[in-house]
């Protein structure tokens, strides 16, 4: 298929809930691309084509070696709908999700080295006012030459168009292992949000593991606004020096922080930490961490060193007022329980510390140190010499009433500021059944009845998509205006990576396919080939590595072998006519050069000639040499008489005579009277003739004698 009469698509090498992606090929300046295009049945909705044609926007707003480049757009009738497109750059290598899935988790210098070039990348988007709003490892690519490319600005949001009708919705966009804290809430998200998503990537990357998972998107959404993750260090298979786990944890949880203002403020400032991390020298993050943890222990900051290196204050710790609802306001009741209490707080700072580790080295720094990495608490408990029965018991005390406080905080964020009873009963609202229905009447449905709305995509075997499975909580619940109700909606059938099949039998393919989910496609194309044996599946559809929903079918085509073909009687051609002959047949030929007295390059025979034979086989080909003619009759010339004719017929050898014949007749004397071969035989153009002459002899004079 070409489209815009300039790219020609080839095989789906990328698809999502919105497009697909097609490796491509632009005729016109004969350089291979990638064209991404909406999907037809998105292609009829105007929010989807609007959306789509904003990624175009921001993506040609962006120029950077670690951003993959947008060089066309455009749009494409298909089936009487206009389906827009984008022509990128083509990339060739392996996203950061593959790369996990294939070798595991990487060292922590290794992933840092890999997140430098995104940071760089981000900080370019950022400076041209678009947030990408969706960083997760299938989104950053490494490519085979090791260059690290930042990919699909697909739910990218310029910053200027805030106010425009396509971001006023309170639908959450974007993926949920890696969603911040204030997107799960449906709030505006800014560059801040995108530093969260690459803290959560980067935990993905040195642990194995998302940072939070669940059953369901709402579930890991909720996570994010409420719990703290598990120190990466602790997640790491291998062993970690105290000094490594600070570093790796004071990082990826600073970039992790629950409110916006605890994280690094640009990608620059990450990436500086990020180089700091990947050489083994002390980071920022790492730097304010221990400053604030040893403040709140009562240690003196200007003693503390990090793999030698002293630590001198170090940024001063902010202790601002805590937000309503959200973890914020966890990190600063664990801050000030441990500051009350001291080293023995330190246990039930933990247990309510909600900006994990760094960000309440930022925010709170006891909460900072009682969430941190327990390879180097024991080492920092250590210091501690005035642990008491009395302060345990504080502990465990303010441990309790932390619990309480963050559970009033979700509570209230949840269910609203109504402490009326006879009001929160006059005002609850019964969540309406809208299964089955499209998403935007859905939504707006649930919106107009006062509830805040949630999108959470779910794959469906059944479901279309698109369209809402059910609500969460489910249809006929109580709730109070302003509840966060979460949509299931359909993302179509679940999604599987296609494997590689090519060079398998049909039967091999079809259980291959079996185990992903997927069906061979029982229309099997078959096709000879020079190279594949036959039976062997030489192409199929989609490519390998592509990503369709489970159920689908694979289309393959089967190698029938080489081609039979008929060997042509080619007899009395030129030789150069034969051997274009047997060319356009896809057979070879090789010349055998025959004694003749065809015209020279005549071909005599054809080996094999009316039989079938394999596509690509040899024939031989015997062509006349024009060395044989037929010798004349000399007898009763002189010599020189019977050269010049031989000579004139195209011979080119020489006359030897032999023996004199006796002869009674004088005129014969000085003439051939015997050839040695007899005329009318072939005989060959460089070929000796001997003859032999007369010679008088009186004795034949006499009858008698004769």
């Amino acid at each position: 298929m070409r489209i815009a009469d300039r790219y020609e698509l080839g095989d789906i090498i990328g698809t999502g809930g919105m497009s697909d992606v097609y490796a491509a090929k632009d005729t016109m300046l004969g350089r291979n691309v990638a064209v991404k295009m909406l999907k037809v049945d998105m292609a009829r909705d105007e929010n989807f084509r609007e959306r789509f044609r904003q990624e175009a926007k921001n993506s040609a707003r962006l120029n950077h070696p670690n951003i993959v480049a947008v060089y066309d757009t455009g749009s494409q009738l298909v089936d009487d709908i206009d389906v827009p497109f984008i022509v990128m750059e083509r990339l060739m290598g392996r996203n950061l999700r593959d790369i996990l899935r294939a070798d595991g988790p990487l060292p922590p210098p290794e992933a840092a080295a890999m997140m430098i070039p995104v940071t760089r990348a981000l900080q370019s988007s950022h400076d041209a006012g678009i947030i990408h709003r969706d960083i997760k490892p299938a989104n950053i690519m490494v490519t085979n030459t090791g260059e690290v490319k930042v990919m699909d600005f697909g739910i990218a949001r310029a910053i200027d168009d805030s106010t425009s009708a396509m971001t006023q919705t309170s639908a959450v966009i974007g993926t949920a292992q890696y969603l911040s804290p204030e997107q799960a809430r449906g709030k505006p998200a800014d560059a801040r949000s995108d530093l969260y998503a690459l803290g959560c990537v980067l935990y993905e990357a040195t642990t194995g593991t998302p940072p939070f998972e669940g059953e369901s998107p709402f579930a890991v959404a909720y996570q994010h606004v409420q719990e703290d993750p598990e120190p990466p260090s602790e997640r790491i298979a291998y062993s970690l020096s105290p000094n490594e786990a600070v570093n790796v944890d004071a990082v990826i949880l600073t970039a992790m922080a629950k409110h916006p203002a605890d994280r690094y403020q640009t990608a620059t400032e990450m990436g500086s930490d990020l180089a700091l991390l990947e050489r083994g020298s002390v980071t920022n993050a790492a730097r304010t961490y221990l400053a604030a943890a040893e403040s709140d222990y009562g240690a003196t900051p200007d003693a503390t060193s990090v793999s030698g290196t002293a630590v001198r204050g170090g940024p001063p710790v902010r202790r601002e007022p805590v937000p309503r609802g959200g973890a914020g306001a966890g990190a600063a009741a664990g801050a000030a329980g441990a500051g009350a209490a001291g080293a023995g707080a330190a246990g039930a700072g933990a247990a309510g510390a909600g900006a994990a580790g760094v960000a309440g080295s930022r925010r709170a720094g006891s909460s900072g140190a009682s969430a941190g990495s327990t390879r180097y608490a024991d080492h920092r408990r250590a210091n501690s010499k005035n642990d008491s029965g009395w302060m345990k018991w504080v502990a465990a005390l303010l441990g309790l009433v932390l619990l309480g406080a963050t559970g009033w905080f979700a509570y209230s964020y949840f269910s609203g500021e109504n402490d009326d009873p006879a009001k929160v009963q006059e005002n609850m609202i019964a969540v309406p059944d809208v299964a089955g229905k499209p998403r935007q009447d859905a939504q707006s449905e649930l919106e107009g009845l006062g509830f805040r709305v949630v999108i959470s995509d779910e794959p469906h075997p059944e479901v279309p998509r698109g369209n809402v499975i059910a609500t969460n909580p489910v249809a006929g619940s109580q709730l109070a205006a302003g509840t966060l109700v979460t949509l299931n909606v359909s993302s179509g059938r679940e999604l599987t990576d296609v494997p590689d099949i090519t060079s398998l039998t049909a039967q091999e393919a079809a259980e291959a396919l079996e185990e992903a989910g997927l069906e061979l496609n029982e229309d099997i194309h078959r096709e000879h080939s020079d190279s594949a044996p036959d039976g062997v599946i030489i192409s199929q559809h989609p490519a390998a590595g592509s990503q369709i929903s489970k159920g689908s079918k694979v289309t393959v085509t089967v190698s029938d072998g080489r081609a039979k073909v008929k060997v042509p009687n080619l007899v009395g051609l030129d030789v150069d006519q034969a051997t274009a002959t047997l060319a356009s047949l896809n057979l070879e030929s090789t010349v055998s050069r025959v004694d003749s007295d065809r015209p020279d390059g005549e071909v005599l025979a054809v080996a094999g000639s009316g039989s079938e034979v394999d596509s690509g086989t040899t024939v031989e080909l015997r062509v006349s040499n024009n060395m044989l003619m037929k010798m004349p009759e000399i007898t009763r010339m002189t010599p020189t008489e019977a050269d010049k004719l031989l000579r004139e017929a195209g011979w080119t050898g020489r006359l030897v005579a032999g023996p004199t014949v006796s002869t009674g007749a004088l005129v014969d004397v000085g003439q051939i009277g015997h050839q040695e071969v007899e005329a009318g035989e072939l005989i060959r153009k460089d070929q000796t003739v001997g003859y032999n002459l007369w010679e008088f002899d009186p004795a034949k004079l006499n009858p008698m004698n004769n």
